[in-house]
């Protein structure tokens, strides 16, 4: 029986509203009093799933900025990966089309060229959002990611210009079809659970982890049993052709593949 949970946030462990329900928060807190861990592994901010990490009610770890951050339960960071600056200036000196958002994580704030109502919309009322400034000027030593926000068409040339231009030094994923993130080489949700089962003592068979992007795609292919949200990204399955199934987001589906895990 698996040790440990891992899933992602948006697409997989929130709904629709971009809320845990009620049932997937008692879900979690049965696995948990069942004697195994659960930990969040998402794109977003620490902010962000600190928040709800007191939502659910049990100090978990979070991975955060898709493995640039790991805190273990006492919000001490135990694993940190940063963006080189160069790359991070090269990028905001740069001009895109007027219809791509460029967005700047550091470990406090969350910058943008420009805010777009419908992203901050997805916000988890943490406090933190989006500060519209001038991308250039800012100190880029503590870049934690950058991410693009257009329309596909728009963002599929610009990840081949960072792909030609920077992709040793860089991991480019989709964590959304409108989502472009870029970060350090190294930076990924898999190398973060390592890091995890490592300071817990645990090893990968112990683990099962829940995902719908492709920024779930190391993390996924690294664990005992990998399971895709029903909404899962066509990519994703047809990166992990055996992985198994839930249902999606919207109908809890980790709650139930959690559920019938317990019941066994």
């Amino acid at each position: 029986m698996y040790k440990i949970a891992i899933s992602d946030l948006d697409g997989t462990l929130l709904g629709p509203d971009h809320r845990i329900s009620p049932n997937t928060k008692e879900s979690i807190k049965r696995w948990i009093d069942n004697n195994r861990k659960f930990v969040i592994a998402t794109g977003r901010h620490y902010i962000e799933a600190k928040k709800l990490q007191a939502s659910i009610g049990s100090p978990i770890y979070l991975i955060t900025c898709n493995g640039a951050r790991v805190h273990n339960k006492q919000g001490e960071i135990i694993h940190r990966q940063n963006l080189g600056s160069d790359i991070a200036q090269w990028i905001c000196d740069n001009q895109f089309d007027d219809g791509v958002q460029i967005n700047l994580f550091t470990d406090q704030n969350w910058y943008a060229n420009h805010c777009i109502p419908d992203l901050d919309a997805m916000g988890l009322d943490a406090g933190f959002d989006c500060v519209a400034t001038d991308l250039s000027a800012l100190d880029k030593s503590d870049t934690i990611k950058i991410f693009f926000w257009a329309e596909p068409e728009l963002l599929q040339p610009i990840y081949e210009l960072l792909n030609n231009r920077y992709g040793h030094r860089i991991n480019l994923t989709f964590s959304l079809d409108k989502c472009l993130e870029v970060m350090h080489a190294n930076t990924n949700k898999g190398e973060a659970v390592k890091v995890v089962l490592k300071d817990k003592g645990l090893q990968i068979e112990d683990a099962i982890a829940f995902g719908d992007g492709m920024n779930d795609v190391e993390m996924l292919s690294l664990v005992g049993k990998a399971v895709l949200m029903a909404n899962a990204q066509q990519a994703l399955r047809q990166a992990l052709p055996v992985a198994e199934y839930t249902l999606s987001s919207k109908e809890d589906g980790v709650a139930i593949f959690l559920n019938n895990l317990l019941a066994k």
